[in-house]
């Protein structure tokens, strides 16, 4: 949950790009390559068309969908003194307009996240508000913003709300906080290091992170960390057993492996991502970086099978029903495991934009509409062109 410190990166890097960089970029939200869109490869595919291209150099960074016709989301729009201000946009099911964050939070924020908890609510969170670095939570009724009181005791790591009186925060120093509309419950986890948070219901929630191993006597050749997960079912949060990863000899320096997202698609099939590493730069021979890819079927966390093509290490950020799955970096994995890429195509030559710029399209949410088959998203096109490089603000909704 770092929102509003991405936000910020973006719009900096905005400052030094230059032109002839290849359209496209790596990454995981990224484009990961050239679109195809713009010249269209004349086979029928998924394709993100831009709703809403917002003024100026600016980025959106999260969303929540309340409704079909009640959508908020984030953004940070860059000065021209080279500093940055948040802002909040909202569509009323007419238009998309911009609206100042609410005074209760302030205009000072660091990591800013969206969740829409249900019954029209909106908690807008900020995990290290200000100089004292506590959490601040202000929440729409429909009407107006107001400060959640109390706030969660900890730094917010992630949320996953079943309704407004049916919030789970992941916090600190290895806890949940439950908000039952009134108060929080906080429950010690059977790990720290845990990192997200997700689940299909209240009696189903998985926790994700690393586990330390290290000893007393010092890590020696051994792994720093492995993966750990942790479930609720409603009564306890009990540890599950997940594979272990090791780096034959000779091992790497500070080497790890641990999971930094889960994704909930059913109650037997919850996915974990995270990463094998090491501190790099100290050895001259270095193996590679390993993927971790977990699902929980039910019964046991197991290796998931390497998806095809470009597909392969693309962790999923959203389900499509029977039909598939989207991947970051905006790419598409059929249920019949076919990898295509969601096209896209260039931006308007106008507001600053050139012709001959390079653009790369980098969606940070994407989100079904309630009750229907229409997926939306946001984030920002990167325009790298010679001396006025800039990010432009995008809404994007998917063509079938």
């Amino acid at each position: 949950m770092r929102r509003t410190v991405a936000l910020l990166a973006v719009l900096a890097l905005t400052v030094g790009a230059c032109g002839g960089q290849d359209e496209g970029g790596s990454g995981r939200s990224g484009s990961g390559e050239r679109s195809p869109g713009a010249k269209g490869s004349g086979k029928p595919g998924l394709s993100w068309s831009y709703d809403r291209i917002l003024d100026g150099s600016a980025a959106l960074g999260d969303m929540a969908v309340v409704a079909e016709d009640d959508i908020w989301a984030y953004g940070s729009r860059r000065r021209a003194d080279g500093t940055s201000d948040p802002f909040l946009l909202r569509y009323d099911g007419e238009d998309w307009r911009e609206q100042p964050l609410p005074e209760a939070i302030g205009t000072e924020v660091q990591a800013v996240e969206l969740t829409a908890v249900g019954s029209g609510e909106v908690w807008l969170t900020d995990a290290t508000a200000g100089s004292t670095g506590e959490t601040r939570i202000v929440r729409w009724d429909g009407t107006r913003w107001s400060p959640l009181e109390p706030a969660p005791g900890q730094p917010v790591e992630d949320i996953r709300a079943f309704g407004p009186d049916d919030v789970w925060v992941l916090a600190g120093e290895g806890r949940v906080q439950h908000w039952d509309g009134t108060r929080w419950t906080v429950t010690p986890l059977p790990a720290d290091g845990l990192a997200a948070l997700d689940g299909t219901a209240t009696d189903d929630l998985w926790a994700v992170g690393a586990r330390d191993t290290r000893t007393a006597d010092g890590p020696g050749e051994s792994e720093y960390t492995q993966p750990v997960a942790v479930h609720w079912d409603g009564r306890t949060w009990s540890r599950a057993e997940t594979p272990e990863y090791h780096f034959p000899e000779p091992v790497p320096p500070e080497p790890g492996a641990w999971l930094d997202t889960v994704i909930a698609l059913a109650e037997d099939d919850i996915r974990a991502y995270g990463t094998h590493s090491f501190n790099h730069g100290e050895v001259e021979d270095e193996p590679d970086d390993e993927a971790i890819r977990l699902r929980w079927d039910g019964e046991r966390w197991a290796e998931q099978p390497q998806a095809p093509g470009r597909c392969a290490e693309r962790v999923p950020v959203l389900s499509d029903g029977a039909n598939g799955l989207f991947l970051d970096g905006n790419w598409y994995l059929t249920a019949e495991g076919t990898c295509r890429k969601i096209t896209r195509s260039r931006l308007p030559n106008k507001d600053g934009v050139r012709s001959t710029s390079r653009q790369s399209l980098w969606l940070e949410e994407l989100a079904r509409l309630p009750g229907t088959d229409k997926v939306i998203g946001v984030g920002h096109v990167q325009v790298n062109q010679s001396g006025n490089p800039m990010s432009k603000a995008v809404v994007v909704s998917l063509n079938r």
